[in-house]
């Protein structure tokens, strides 16, 4: 996704992305419509409880919401959505590392040579 002079632009992989969460009729032109159609999509899954787990579904379309300084939050974090089906519960870095039995990390990375 791109955005240039206030307007949106996503690929088509990206378009049929967020038409599937958020439940889109069309595609969001500006940040600030982007981001009404993520709280349209999460009052959907809130009052459809879509799959049973409307909450989490919610949760994913607010998530993806542009930041208060226009960070860019879509495409969805696969990985971190796959963990909330799981635990119900955004992950930490560190949870999300343990979840995918990547090992864990004690601290910078840096190693003393001798």
């Amino acid at each position: 996704m791109i955005v240039s002079n206030g307007r949106l632009s996503m690929s088509q992989d990206e378009w049929l992305q967020f038409q599937q969460i958020t439940r889109a009729p069309w595609q969001p032109r500006s940040p600030r419509e982007f981001n009404a159609m993520c709280e349209l999509g999460a009052a959907h899954h809130m009052v459809e409880n879509t799959d049973g787990v409307g909450w989490m579904q919610a949760m994913a379309c607010e998530d993806m919401k542009f930041g208060p300084d226009g960070q860019i939050n879509f495409p969805a974090d696969q990985r971190r959505l796959a963990y909330v089906k799981v635990h119900g519960t955004w992950p930490t870095d560190e949870q999300l590392r343990e979840f995918e039995g990547q090992p864990k990390t004690s601290g910078p990375g840096l190693t003393v040579v001798r």
